[in-house]
């Protein structure tokens, strides 16, 4: 006679353990996170900027002696930076720009065409770390430091093509 077995007289299955698969995905999900920080950091900006640090000294354009006096000054304190005293310091305790002046004269990033044109003639232009001279906007007189800088293709490109015509124009007025 053929003994009838019922679901309940069988021992109970053991749970799934799911303990891999979990951990499978928690790895999968690293090393995904990673692989996107890692290419995050190799993706081209679409624009160009710049950052530079500045003192400003600001002059009334109406008073030839407060234009005179700011003048002195700026270039009292950019003879100080090139003996080494501290840009950052000199910023604080004399910039006329409230903002970067608590910063040392950081500015931040800017896009292109965000200066004054004479501003914005040194900061594209300038080598990275070297203190211009002095320079004259509407806000007043300012000495600047670039200290960083990205050119799309596209500018460097640009840049390029004024510099071979500057250069051009100057052989051919000799």
């Amino acid at each position: 006679m053929r003994e009838t077995i019922y679901k309940d007289d069988l021992p109970p299955e053991e749970p799934k353990d799911w303990t891999k698969y979990i951990w499978g995905g928690i790895i999968l999900l690293f090393v995904i996170m990673v692989a996107i920080i890692w290419m995050a950091g190799h993706i081209k900006p679409k624009t160009s900027y710049v950052r530079a640090k500045h003192i400003l000294i600001k002059f009334s354009p109406n008073d030839p002696a407060d234009r005179q006096r700011a003048l002195e000054l700026i270039t009292e304190l950019k003879q100080r930076i090139a003996r080494g005293e501290s840009f950052e310091k000199l910023a604080k305790d004399y910039s006329n720009d409230p903002a970067s002046a608590r910063r040392g004269g950081d500015l931040g990033y800017y896009g292109r065409n965000s200066f004054e044109p004479p501003f914005e003639s040194y900061v594209w232009s300038a080598p990275i770390g070297q203190l211009s001279d002095i320079i004259e906007t509407k806000y007043g007189f300012h000495i600047i430091i670039v200290t960083d800088r990205h050119l799309t293709e596209v500018d460097r490109y640009e840049l390029e093509l004024d510099e071979k015509a500057r250069k051009s124009i100057e052989e051919n007025k000799r």
